[in-house]
């Protein structure tokens, strides 16, 4: 997975246009960022990335970046 398209993984779990993601902004301030969006990224680390994530791994996440830098793209 490129980093460009885990960006529109995130827009789509976060139910934003494309392009309306801001990687520095706090994830907490992101409507659909809630228990179902740690279960999307959840599945989706599992399905697209093979990596298992807990939620106190999600909870460490605090912006968009974070979640990139994890991957490591």
């Amino acid at each position: 997975m490129t980093r460009e398209e885990l960006i529109e993984q995130l827009e789509d779990m976060l139910m934003l246009e494309s392009g309306e993601l801001e990687l520095d902004k706090e994830l907490e301030s992101y409507e659909d960022w809630d228990s179902m969006g740690y279960l999307t990224l959840i599945a989706m680390f599992d399905s697209k990335l093979n990596k298992k994530l807990d939620i106190a791994t999600i909870k460490g996440f605090k912006t968009p970046n974070d979640i990139i830098n994890y991957v490591g793209l």
